[in-house]
């Protein structure tokens, strides 16, 4: 049973906005497995919703997934306590703002706000899975996992150099992490994207765990001079979605407008 429930993560990890439908075939061969066991992990997700078997004997993502969204959404969750914190922070500077978790130790953006000033680097969307030792939010969130956890999921592997100042090295990443835990921010000095940067911050549920991060990304040029303005309003602004999280359920704040562009700035 244990061996089933390990091999479905994967099978899932599969379906993306760039590939969307998968074969019997196709899954067998990606996750080293017979094709007779792949049809029966594929048929078992089929029985859950969470995949539906298109025509040919092609898969796709099922609508059950709709339905645990929703149910992951009730309540005041961090998205909607966000959402009017990020509009207010982009209407006073201009920059780009972002929304993150850690999930399996790689940082899922979960919503952005497109910044005023035009921007022309361009990377993931919101949904995507990120590394998560070379972006801001990613350090903030490290930061507040248990040195044995970061040493068991991120640094068991090589960390990918992204750009010449991404952190490479178990030392130097550790290093960071206790910087980042002292000072209650994190700074990504052009880490994934080399002329982009940012400032992050821990947001904490009731009983003070963080449970996700956000972020300012601004063009280097402008963060520069500007660095500590906007430290300290990514940090004042994680706190306020905070103390919104602990507050009582009376209604969740409006969702964030959706601007265009908002594919753009992996960094953060």
């Amino acid at each position: 049973m244990l061996q089933t429930v390990q091999k479905i993560g994967p099978i899932l990890d599969l379906f993306t906005v760039e590939r969307p439908e998968w074969g019997v075939s196709e899954v067998a061969e990606v996750i080293g497995v017979p094709r007779s066991s792949a049809h029966a992990l594929l048929s078992s997700l089929v029985g859950t919703g969470l995949l539906q078997n298109r025509a040919r004997g092609r898969y796709r993502i099922g609508w059950r997934v709709v339905e645990l969204s929703d149910t992951l959404g009730c309540g005041q969750d961090v998205r909607s306590a966000a959402a009017p914190v990020l509009q207010e922070l982009v209407h006073r500077h201009g920059e780009t703002c972002h929304l993150a978790v850690l999930e399996r130790y790689k940082v899922l953006y979960l919503d952005k706000v497109v910044g005023t000033h035009v921007v022309t680097v361009t990377g993931t969307r919101v949904g995507a899975a990120v590394d998560a030792h070379c972006n801001g939010v990613g350090k903030v969130l490290l930061a507040h996992r248990s040195p044995a956890e970061v040493a068991r999921h991120v640094l068991e592997r090589p960390l990918k150099r992204h750009t010449p100042a991404t952190i490479t090295t178990p030392d130097s990443l550790e290093n960071e992490l206790n910087a980042v835990r002292m000072q209650g921010f994190a700074i990504d000095r052009g880490e994934t994207v080399t002329d982009v940067w940012c400032a992050a911050a821990p947001v904490r549920d009731e009983m003070g765990s963080v449970v996700a991060a956000i972020s300012m990304t601004v063009p280097v040029h402008r963060f520069v001079s500007a660095q500590a303005v906007l430290q300290r309003a990514v940090t004042s602004a994680a706190a306020s979605i905070s103390r919104s999280l602990s507050a009582p359920d009376d209604g969740a704040p409006a969702p964030a407008r959706r601007g265009p562009g908002r594919l753009d700035l992996v960094a953060s």
